[in-house]
């Protein structure tokens, strides 16, 4: 429940329209309770003769304000003694307060679902928000399936927060008491009898609602295995069908979707149980009161008929507020349980912390230096739990400004984590890295990361045109500039022949264009972001001798004045960088230039050269 308060405390920006909100509901509530009170002159009107309808309550029997407004009230309708005109006037009070009634309740349901719609907005733009101010670490061990899921459907289940705090613990229950009132009015004892049944159903539906608010979680949970595999069955839809897989996902997604169903189920049966419940010991209360009424009514004893049937009408419109209230709890538990999941993203914390006092860098002067740096995944708080290895040991090196370095070693050995730490996707474990003689922790993050140009074997690019993914970020780029960077990549060519050349559409991920045509549009990005220094991760390594030629040239381009660091595993394309640094189990073993290290015959890098060459 303090999620689901903590939501609640939300609205209180929406202030003005839920005071407005609330008079409304009272409104609706008295143009309800009169509206439903006219069935009692309308009974007398039709069904007493002449005589009696001026005579229901003598001028002395009023003794507090309700008497007076109903003597008034009454008088006013049997006025004359004109059962016609009487019989008028109740239907035309009867049209003015049920329009009345649905007039309140209608704008009251609007102003709720304006709030309620603003809310969910909000919340959803928090999140967007709060996405892109997490590391890399916070993703890497999270499904994004379960991320997407809570991203839609959590903020779905809490969209009825607004209506069930406001309309149901409010209206509901307010109309319980104008309607009890009434019934109390007419007869005391009836209503006495009738409302001590009550606490029978109220544990019931508590019970019920602690039920409902596991399952809530549960079928959340199952929801985002359901997504996740779906989002990895898309996106790995060549792979499945390259290995004859189909039936493997069909089984595997089955499985999932089985799971889901079943803790479905069970939320269905709590949640659809309070209101048949409800119902049932509703009726029996109405029951009740039939039988007791109709031995009072026969025995002249008590109600008159007309008051005894007008009775009967009242009870029962209490019957579906009553009913609706009792399912507040479980909608309150669902939101309770939505709510959890929601604050467990808006409350995480992204390790990579901005200091206070950070300062803007605007230009790359000098040089980078890593100090005795180590790093490890699963550092103590932040988050991934695998093995304590060190993915980097006491890794120190420096690069001048313009100059140009290579990164070479096998597979696995902190190549790409290398890079990660400079424009701190990750930070260092112990050790730091120096930008031109400051930490790069003194530095505001975005300013930081504005200095690398990065280009990645893994491509990400956009469900968008071609020229938006060029000037990523910048709608305001002159088309010049956007075909410069392009011609310089060795894309224009290819661009050209697209069906509506930059204005192309590239699909999710850039699937309409080949592995060569994606490395070279991210190319003509970065040239275009031309940053000071450009790091190249394997930007050649999976494309055939053609495409890794004209990326080459495109990189060759990009690099020109720049300081460069490229990681590689095909070592002829950085035989003429100034330094080459040879990585092995997370450590620095060789550093020098290509001739440099082949002359040492038990150096790593002439072992891998002579591997890619013999």
């Amino acid at each position: 429940m303090r999620e689901y308060f903590r939501l609640v405390r939300l609205l209180k920006q929406y202030k003005g329209n839920l005071i407005l909100s609330f008079i409304l509901t009272i409104l609706f509530s008295v143009s309800n309770a009169i509206s439903v009170y006219l069935s009692i002159p309308l009974l007398r009107t039709l069904f007493l003769d002449q005589g009696k309808t001026g005579e229901t309550i003598p001028a002395g029997n009023i003794s507090n304000l309700f008497d007076t407004i109903r003597y008034k009230f009454e008088s006013f309708i049997f006025a004359g003694g004109d059962k016609y005109a009487s019989l008028a006037k109740v239907c035309i009070l009867m049209l003015l307060f049920y329009f009345l009634k649905n007039l309140f309740g209608y704008t009251q349901s609007i102003i709720v679902q304006y709030v309620e719609k603003t809310l969910i907005t909000n919340i959803r733009r928090r999140l967007y928000h709060k996405f892109n101010s997490l590391s890399l670490r916070y993703y890497s061990e999270r499904k994004a399936g379960d991320i997407i899921s809570r991203f839609t459907n959590d903020v779905n289940n809490i969209q009825n927060t607004v209506s069930v705090t406001f309309t149901n613990l409010i209206k509901d229950p307010m109309l319980i008491i104008v309607f009890l009132g009434m019934a109390f009015y007419i007869s005391w004892k009836l209503t006495l009898i009738s409302i001590l049944i009550i606490p029978i159903s109220t544990l019931f539906i508590i019970q019920i609602g602690r039920k409902l608010k596991k399952y809530s979680i549960r079928v959340q949970e199952k929801l985002g295995e359901f997504t996740s595999v779906l989002s990895e069955t898309i996106y790995g839809s060549k792979i499945i069908r390259a290995f004859s897989m189909e039936e493997f996902e069909n089984r595997r997604f089955e499985k999932k979707l089985k799971s889901y169903f079943r803790s479905l189920m069970k939320n269905a049966v709590y949640s659809n149980l309070t209101g048949p419940l409800t119902e049932f010991i509703s009726i029996a209360i109405g029951v009740f009161i039939i039988w007791y009424g109709g031995r009072e009514i026969f025995t002249g004893q008590s109600l008159a008929p007309e008051e005894f049937l007008g009775y009967l009408i009242i009870v029962f419109q209490i019957m579906t507020p009553i009913k609706d209230v009792s399912t507040v709890n479980n909608r309150i538990q669902e939101s309770a349980a939505a709510s959890k999941r929601i604050f467990e993203i808006l409350d995480a914390e992204s390790d990579i912390i901005e200091a206070d006092n950070a300062v803007e860098k605007n230009s790359f002067d000098d040089s980078i230096e890593f100090k005795n740096v180590w790093f490890r995944y699963d550092e103590p708080g932040a988050g991934i739990a695998s093995e304590e290895k060190n993915i980097l040991r006491n890794v120190n090196f420096k690069i001048s400004k313009n100059e140009k370095i290579a990164i070479v070693g096998l597979s696995g050995v902190g190549k790409s984590t290398l890079i990660d730490l400079l424009p701190r996707f990750y930070d260092v474990t112990s050790g730091e890295i120096l930008v031109d003689g400051k930490s790069i922790k003194d530095y505001k993050l975005s300013s930081l990361r504005k200095l690398f140009g990065i280009v990645t074997q893994e491509i990400i690019l956009f469900n968008d045109t071609i020229k938006n993914n060029i000037a990523y970020g910048d709608e305001n780029t002159p088309m010049e500039k956007i075909i410069e960077a392009a011609i310089n990549a060795n894309a224009h060519d290819f661009i050209l022949e697209t069906e509506n050349g930059y204005d192309t559409i590239i699909g999710e991920r850039g699937i309409k264009l080949s592995g060569g045509q994606r490395q070279r549009i991210a190319i003509a990005r970065a040239l275009l972001k031309n940053a000071p220094v450009m790091i190249f991760d394997e930007a050649t390594s999976s494309l055939d001798s053609e495409s890794e030629a004209l990326i080459q040239e495109a990189i060759d381009k990009l690099i020109q004045s720049k300081t460069s660091i490229i990681i590689a595993h095909r070592l002829s394309t950085i035989r003429n960088t100034d330094r080459i640094l040879v990585i092995d189990e997370g450590e620095i073993k060789n550093v020098g230039t290509h001739d440099d290290l082949m002359q040492d015959e038990n150096s790593i890098y002439r072992k891998l050269y002579e591997m890619q060459f013999s």
